[in-house]
């Protein structure tokens, strides 16, 4: 198995862990806190949040990027590493500032929860997960996190009890990001030495920085402005229940987003050489992407309602159709990654991303003004889902002289219909089931069977099969 295919499993093995982790805090923080305390703490987070975005700006992807191409030179790769970290304790001063004025000044009933999220800002100092990913070392920053979620976990059922706890919820969530990224800077040493740069070596990474941070602050607009929009021009209670319903359609995001980690700084590296095949690569990645995507967006529309109930507990049941809404987004999300994870960034292509990603968030801001006031979180929902469609096809339009579309086009097509009919069987199979609990366990238990079933020649030839003969491999 290659060396990207071991690494895409463990970041897959990663992203499974944590889908344990909304499976039992999810129902419990529902129940204890409430929509309205879970919808208080969406708000503010999604505050500071904002400030968070601009002290990295776009350094996660430039950093990433920018690592991979001289890895193999400690030498450069400290240059580069020093560089590029400068700016970003340069960032965060400011946004720290910035932050602390706001929420003393301007946060009014929030204030108490709004100061308790500043440690999450405070982590951005730290979060040097940029260097790691880019020397493909994926292993420690995993398990570090991974070690303190079970932690913060911990510490949350022993002492979040009521909605009046949610200072203490706060604390803890934001407390363990801290002590998660700190690691980061502790272990960096045995990488890299830090040298302190002038301002000439500065120069040449201000631009791309700047640049790669209009998609991040565009995509920011149609995921954390949505919840500031909903809480602004909706309800705390409406913000209650899209925040659940995320919660749920971010565990196959989260899938997706595995395999462009692993992936953004494979492709950057085989890429500095411009003779180079990329097709291949992308081409085996999309076919996974679309395999996983159409799955878990049909998987979702089948368990959505039953979900709601047994996750969210009584006074939840809105979370089933904001599921089933977001859900669909999931396939054009699986799309987009792969082209701008793997093509856009590694290529330098910054401007298509940034343009598809920008027009997505103005499209995006104009349907929430237009459909919050009257559909709440529902309109939320729409107007996340047309924004991620219309990347996706944005930058299909932008790349389809360069990169294989129909090939593309023709493994979404099969995928899909093999996941519908999946669907389909789990449907009516469970669907005299009686009690949601039971049901939910079986249409999931049964879909997962089935997937296995209908896709085991592709598992077992062209993910698992890649280290045989060398002339296939899945990414």
């Amino acid at each position: 198995m290659k060396q990207e295919n071991k690494n895409f499993l463990i970041n897959i093995g990663y992203q499974a862990l944590l889908m344990a982790f909304p499976l039992i805090t999810v129902p419990y923080t529902s129940r204890v806190l409430g929509a309205e305390s879970i919808g208080t703490y969406s708000y503010t987070y999604s505050i500071v949040n904002l400030f968070m975005l601009a002290g990295m700006l776009g350094i996660s992807n430039h950093g990433n990027r920018s690592v991979a191409r001289v890895r193999d030179d400690r030498e450069k790769l400290s240059a580069t590493f020093s560089s590029i970290y400068t700016i970003q304790l340069i960032l965060c001063g400011l946004c720290l500032i910035g932050y602390v004025a706001y929420a003393l000044l301007f946060s009014g009933p929030y204030a108490q929860i709004a100061l308790l999220q500043l440690p999450f800002l405070l982590s951005v100092c730290f979060d040097i997960s940029w260097l790691f990913f880019g020397m493909e070392q994926f292993l420690f920053p995993l398990t570090r996190n991974l070690a303190i979620k079970v932690a913060s976990l911990v510490l949350m059922v022993l002492m979040v009890k009521s909605p009046e706890d949610l200072w203490i919820y706060t604390a803890i969530m934001s407390g363990s990001t801290l002590v998660s990224n700190a690691f980061l800077a502790v272990i960096a040493p045995r990488y890299v030495s830090y040298r302190k740069p002038v301002a000439s070596d500065l120069r040449p990474h201000l631009k791309p920085i700047v640049v790669l941070f209009v998609p991040v602050l565009a995509f920011s607009i149609y995921h954390v402005m949505d919840k500031t929009m909903l809480g602004a021009f909706g309800s705390m209670l409406e913000l209650g229940f899209f925040e659940n319903a995320e919660k749920i359609t971010n565990l196959p995001s989260a899938v997706i987003t595995a395999l462009g980690t692993v992936m953004l700084p494979r492709m950057s590296f085989i890429m500095k050489d411009a003779s180079a095949d990329y097709r291949t690569p992308i081409m085996s990645s999309m076919k996974l992407a679309m395999t996983l995507g159409a799955c878990m967006s049909v998987g979702l529309l089948l368990i959505a309602d039953d979900a709601a109930v047994v996750l969210f507990g009584s006074g939840f049941e809105r979370c089933g159709i904001l599921i089933r809404v977001l859900g669909i987004a999931v396939i054009a999300t699986a799309w987009s990654n792969v082209l701008r994870t793997q093509y856009l960034i590694p290529k330098g292509l910054d401007g298509v991303y940034v343009r598809s990603t920008f027009g997505a968030g103005v499209i995006n801001l104009g349907i929430n003004l237009a459909l919050i006031p009257t559909l709440g979180a529902l309109g939320t929902c729409i107007g996340t889902v047309v924004a991620e469609y219309f990347i996706a096809l944005y930058q299909t339009i932008a790349t389809s002289k360069q990169l294989d579309v129909k090939v593309y086009c023709r493994d979404l097509a099969s995928a899909l219909a093999k996941a519908c009919a999946i669907a389909l069987i789990c449907y009516f199979a469970c669907r005299n089931i009686s009690g949601a609990a039971v049901r939910l366990i079986g249409e999931m238990a049964l879909f997962i069977f089935l997937a296995a079933l209908f896709f085991f020649r592709y598992i077992k030839d062209d993910f698992f099969g890649a280290s045989k003969g060398g002339g296939k491999q899945c990414i």
